[in-house]
Order: structure tokens, then sequence, then C-alpha cells
């Protein structure tokens, strides 16, 4: 609406200019051309001021100008009350671009504007009042009818705006409800499928060896299917506060046991930096530990045997940050954020594919986040910011 003031004001401009030639005799042709070039030098301003940077009211500043310059205009052109249509114009302009009874406020401004020049033209000042009467009131009305019409349309269009974006949020999560449940059921038919499998094939006269082969077999699926049930429930309530117990960690305890509980899958190949001694941190330490682990078993599904996993915990600016660098491959360029989506396996992973979704649920259930700093090639370092 600014840079439409801006077209009207170089219009304006440009019609005094094509008239000079047409001026009355009377009429100051220095003076009007002085308008012309004001208007053109406001226009210019109206044009290219960031409007989008300042409040919509701060185009009411150029209210002043345009009343102005209509007045000099009328002045100089030596024809009383001859401007009404700018008056108009103008009017147009601040029922578009402002809310309603802006129109109203302004009318005492146009109404001065429109009766100076009559004290200084050979007219009569009783006719100038009563063409005032006339044609600032219809300027105003025409102003707040547009202020109103565009009110309403921007209601409406807000509110079609909210319809479309509940729209697509509805959508989103019937989307995402689809993909869970496919997902859901890929990773309970397997376990499904092999218990009833060997429970259908084992004969009634199995021997003892035969039962107890397949009941050690059927609880491991179980115990699989409950793991993922725990992961599931984890990546949905985990970034939920209330979802955690939290306590003063020592954050030199928290590393030590991590990495006794890692040490069989990782066959020597981690190494632990050294912590700061009598480090706290206000945390969960069974789903913090829970999280470092899952770091950690990825690293080791998607390193090559022999490169070494290095577990580090610095302070961060008013955190704690837990990090674990691999030197392996890293992830594909691109894919840094959708490795931490539900259900997405890596190319060598056989998990549920909640592996990283739990580790970032559980650090935003702590308020902080979770991450990597990828490096194609040359590894991963994946991170835990945890507020201290």
């Amino acid at each position: 609406m600014g840079r439409l003031a801006g077209v009207l004001f170089l219009t304006s401009a440009g019609l005094l200019l094509i008239s000079l030639p047409l001026a009355a005799a009377r009429a100051s042709i220095p003076g009007t051309a002085a308008i012309a070039a004001s208007g053109i030098a406001v226009g210019a301003f109206a044009m290219f001021a960031p409007w989008d940077r300042w409040p919509r009211g701060t185009t009411l500043v150029l209210v002043v100008p345009a009343f102005t310059l209509i007045a000099l205009g009328n002045l100089y052109s030596a024809r009383s009350y001859t401007y009404g249509v700018f008056f108009l114009v103008a009017f147009v302009w601040i029922g578009l671009a402002h809310g309603p009874w802006t129109s109203l406020a302004v009318a005492p401004f146009a109404i001065v504007a429109y009766l100076v020049p009559f004290y200084y033209l050979d007219g009569n000042v009783e006719v100038g009042v009563s063409s005032v009467a006339v044609t600032i009131p219809a300027c105003v009305m025409v102003g707040e009818v547009l202020s109103w019409g565009s009110a309403r349309l921007a209601r409406t269009e807000e509110e079609l705006f909210k319809e479309r974006e509940i729209a697509q949020s509805l959508k989103d999560v019937d989307d995402m409800k689809t993909a869970f449940m496919s997902a859901i059921s890929h990773e309970l038919r397997t376990p499904i499928t092999i218990c009833r499998g060997h429970l259908e094939v084992l004969e009634p006269n199995a021997t003892r060896p035969e039962i107890q082969e397949t009941v050690a077999l059927v609880i491991d699926e179980l115990e699989r299917m409950s793991r993922l049930v725990d992961d599931i429930t984890i990546a949905v309530r985990g970034d939920d506060p209330s979802f955690l117990r939290k306590q003063s960690v020592e954050i030199e305890d928290l590393v030590i046991r991590v990495a006794r509980k890692v040490q069989p899958f990782l066959n020597g190949r981690l190494r632990v930096e050294p912590v700061e001694r009598d480090a706290v941190v206000e945390a969960d330490p069974d789903r913090l530990e829970q999280a470092l682990v899952n770091l950690l078993q990825n690293a080791a599904v998607h390193t090559p045997d022999g490169t070494p996993v290095d577990l580090r915990a610095v302070q961060a600016r008013k955190a704690w940050m837990f990090a674990v660098e691999d030197h392996g491959d890293g992830l594909e360029s691109g894919h840094e954020e959708e490795a931490f989506e539900r259900f997405v396996h890596g190319p060598a992973s056989r998990g549920s594919g909640l592996g990283l979704a739990v580790v970032r649920s559980i650090a935003r259930g702590h308020g902080g986040e979770a991450g990597v700093e990828n490096h194609p090639g040359r590894g991963a370092t994946f991170w835990i910011l945890i507020p201290r």
C-alpha cells in the first residue's frame, strides 16, 4: 500500500507537468512545477521505502504531504476548489490501506487543506465552505466503505488461511498415523511370524531339548517385541518432561557406566575422553544412559571393525554436550535430519529404525536437542545437548 501511494504521487505529479501548458493566466508556472517536483520526490520515497519492516500505520505519514501538495496545487493553479478529485483519490488510498474510521480521523486535515486556498484566491469563502461540506463527507464515505470492505476481505482471507493450515495439519497427522501403523505392523509381523512358525512345527512328542530351544527362541522374540514397544513409547512420549525422572547425575559415573555396557559390541574400539571431576547435570539417568547407548550401538553398526569410536562429555554454553564420534562412511549428504525420523533404517541396520528417534525424543524431553555433524566419507559426530 505504501508503494501504491508512491504510484499515485508520481502519476499526480505527472498530470501537473502535462497540464502546465493549459494553466490559467494567473497560475504560477514555477510554483506548479515545484509542487510536481515535490510530488515526484515523495512518490520516489514511497516507492522505495522499506514498508515491510515498519508497522502498517507508518504509511499514514504520507497523508500529510498528500493534503499539503493538494492544497498548494490548488493555490498555485489559481483555480478555486478544482482539486476535489485529488482528495477523492487520497481517501480511496486511505480506505484501501488502513482500517475503519481512519478516513474519518483524517477528515479535519482534509477540510483545512481544502479551505486554505480560498483565503488567498479571488473567490467566495462561503462557496468554499459549502463545497467542502459536500466534497469531504463524500470522500470520507468512499474511504470508509473501502476500509470496511477491505477489513472484511482480510478477515475472510485470514480465516481461509487458518482453515487451510488446519486441513494441512490434519492431513499430515493422518499421513503420519498411516506411516506409523504401517511401520509398526511391519516391525511386529516378523517376530510374531517366527513365534507362530516355531510353535506350529513343534511336534506333540518333541524332545525336551527341542521344547527348550523353541521356548528360548519365543522368549527372545517376545523380548524383542517388548523392546520395540518400549522404544515406541519413548519415541512418542520421551519429549514430555513429565515422562522423565530427573535428578542430579554425576557425569563421570554416567560415562563410565555407559562405556562398560557397550564394550562387548564395540570390541575394545571405544575411546573415552576424560570428564571434568564432580561435573553434575540435572537429568533422568536411565533415559540419558539409554540415549548414549543407542548412539554407540549405531556407531558400532555403521563403522567397520578396528575403527575407533570416541565418547566425550564437554561443557557447552549453559549445557553439557555428549558426543559420539565415529570414523566410518558418515551419512549421505542431505539426509542428516532424515536419520532422526521414526522407523528410518540405515543401509546396514537391522533394528527397528527408532534408535536415533528415541535419542532426539529423550534430548528434547530434557529441554535440549540432538543432532549430527556429518562428514561424508570421513565419519559423523552425533551429539546430545542437555541444559545445565
